[in-house]
C-alpha cells in the first residue's frame, strides 16, 4: 500500500475496486455456469451457482459505504494496511481463478474458486474500523516519512561538504586510506519511518550528522589525529562488513533481519529494522563529536534517551581526540534501558564506558578497535564439549538470549540438520551425527 495514501480515502477507494472485480468475477462465473450446463456436468453447474449466490451477496456488502456493513474490527495501523492489502489482492485472485477456469477446456476447479470464496469473506470481515488513534498514527508516520527524506538528502549534503573539507586539508598519503562510502546489504531491502517525541522519527533525533557541532571545521583535525581517526574508521568498518549482531538487546535472536551498514569517513552506523514501516529496533553508531562540556553533553545524550520508543535500543559512541575527566567518570555510570553510551579517545584508544550495564558491556564490541565477540554456534560447540547433551535453558544461560531467542536459534539449527533433538520428556540437543 501507498502511505501516502489517507486512509479513509484508501478504505473507500478500495470498496470501490473490490466491488468492480466482483462483479466482473460474476459475470464470469454465469458463463462457467452455462458452459458446465451445456456440458451437462450437473454438479459442477450446482456448485457455482452456490458461489454465484455468495458472490451477489458480497457484491451487495461491497456496494454499501458503511463499514459495519464488513464486520469493523479494532486494529493498529499496520494491521488496516495489512488487512486492507490482502482485501483487493484476495478479489483479484478469485477473480483469475475464474478467469483461468473459463479459458480452459479442463473440468471446472470449483474447490479452488470456494477456498478464495471462503478467503474474501473473511477479507470483508476483518477490515478494521479507523479510529482517532489510528489516524493519528497515520499523521506521525507521513510527518517521519517526510522529515526522514528530508534529513537523508541533508546528511548526504553535508557528508560531500565535510569530506571534501577533509581531503583539501589531509596529506596526499594519508588520503589513500580513507575509506570509500559503501553500503553493506547483508538481507533484503528495509527502508525507516519510527514515530517518536514532537519531530516523529528516532533517525532524526539520533542521526549521524545530528547537527552542526559535527561537522569537522577547518584547521580543527591535524594530520595526526586524521590519520587515526581514519584508522579507527576503517577498522570499525570492517566489523560491520562482516559481523551481524546474533541477539537484540532484550535477548531475541536477530540473524535473520536485515543489517544494513552506513560508513563514511568518520562514521559507522549499523541498523536492524523492522515490521511493515521498517522502524529501526537497534541502532548503533559511531561518529565524530567532539564536546568538552560535561553539561553539554548530558543534556545531549538525556535529549537522544527522551526519542527512543519502546522495543527499540540505540548503542552510541561518541568520537574525539580527547575527553574531558569529568566527562569519562559520568559516562563511566551512565545507565539507560534504551540507550547505552560509550566514548572513544582515538590518540589513546580508550573506549569508555558502564561496564556494570549488561547491554552497554553487550554492545561494546561494535565501538572496540579490539576484542572478539564469541558468536552463539561457538557457545554449542562448547556445550557440546562439556556436556555433549544440553537443553534451551542452558543456551539461557550461557548465550544471553532469552528463552524464546535460544528456541528461535536452535531450532534453526535442528532444521539445518545440525543439531538433533533426542530430548524424551522434554528437548534436549546434541550435534547431529
Amino acid at each position: 500500500m501507498n502511505l501516502e495514501s489517507h486512509p479513509t480515502t484508501l478504505q473507500e477507494e478500495n470498496r470501490k475496486k473490490v466491488h468492480q472485480i466482483l462483479k466482473n468475477t460474476h459475470s464470469r462465473i454465469e458463463k462457467l455456469i452455462q458452459r458446465t450446463y451445456q456440458q451437462k456436468d450437473v454438479s459442477a453447474t450446482s456448485q457455482l451457482r452456490q458461489l454465484r449466490t455468495r458472490l451477489t451477496g458480497l457484491i451487495s456488502e461491497a456496494e454499501k459505504k458503511e463499514l459495519d456493513s464488513f464486520g469493523s474490527h479494532n486494529g493498529n495501523i499496520d494491521e488496516f494496511y495489512e488487512n486492507e492489502k490482502t482485501f483487493v489482492d484476495t478479489s483479484a485472485m478469485l477473480f483469475q481463478e475464474v478467469e483461468t477456469a473459463l479459458n480452459v477446456t479442463e473440468n471446472v476447479d470449483v474447490f479452488a474458486i470456494s477456498d478464495l470464496m471462503d478467503k474474501m469473506e473473511m477479507g470483508f470481515s476483518h477490515r478494521i474500523n479507523l479510529t482517532d488513534l489510528n489516524l493519528g498514527e497515520y499523521e506521525n508516520r507521513i510527518i517521519s516519512k517526510k522529515q526522514a527524506t528530508r534529513e537523508e538528502r541533508e546528511e548526504k549534503e553535508s557528508r560531500d561538504i565535510e569530506e571534501k573539507e577533509v581531503e583539501e586539508k589531509a596529506p596526499a598519503e594519508d588520503k589513500t586510506i580513507i575509506p570509500e562510502t559503501s553500503t553493506s546489504e547483508i538481507m533484503p531491502e528495509f527502508t525507516s519511518e519510527i514515530t517518536t517525541g514532537p519531530t516523529g522519527n528516532i533517525e532524526s533525533e539520533i542521526s549521524v550528522q545530528d547537527d552542526a557541532q559535527v561537522t569537522i571545521k577547518k584547521g580543527e583535525l591535524d594530520t595526526e589525529v586524521l590519520s587515526k581517526l581514519y584508522r579507527y574508521i576503517n577498522i570499525l568498518e570492517q566489523r560491520f562488513e562482516n559481523y551481524h549482531p546474533e541477539i537484540s538487546y532484550d535477548g531475541d535472536y536477530i540473524v535473520d533481519k536485515q543489517w544494513k551498514v552506513e560508513i563514511s569517513k568518520r562514521s559507522v552506523r549499523g541498523t536492524i529494522k523492522e515490521g511493515r514501516f521498517k522502524a529501526p529496533m537497534l541502532i548503533v553508531d559511531n561518529y565524530w563529536k567532539p564536546i568538552g562540556d560535561k553539561r553539554d553533553i548530558i543534556e545531549m545524550i538525556q535529549a537522544k534517551a527522551s526519542t527512543i520508543e519502546q522495543n527499540q535500543y540505540m548503542s552510541l559512541c561518541f568520537i574525539s581526540s580527547s575527553w574531558d575527566e569529568s566527562i569519562k567518570e559520568w559516562v563511566r555510570t551512565y545507565s539507560h534501558q534504551k540507550l547505552g553510551f560509550f566514548i572513544y579517545d582515538i590518540m589513546e584508544d580508550d573506549l569508555v564506558y558502564n561496564e556494570n550495564d549488561e547491554n552497554t558491556r553487550k554492545f561494546a564490541f561494535w565501538h572496540s578497535t579490539n576484542g572478539t565477540q564469541k558468536k552463539l554456534a561457538e557457545i554449542v560447540d562448547q556445550l557440546i564439549e562439556d556436556e555433549e547433551y544440553f537443553d534451551l535453558n542452558d543456551v539461557v544461560k550461557y548465550s544471553g538470549l532469552n528463552l524464546s531467542g535460544a528456541k528461535k536459534f536452535i531450532e534453526g539449527l535442528v532444521k539445518k540438520k545440525i543439531l538433533v533433538d533426542v530430548g524424551l520428556d522434554s528437548p534436549k540437543y546434541t550435534r547431529a551425527k
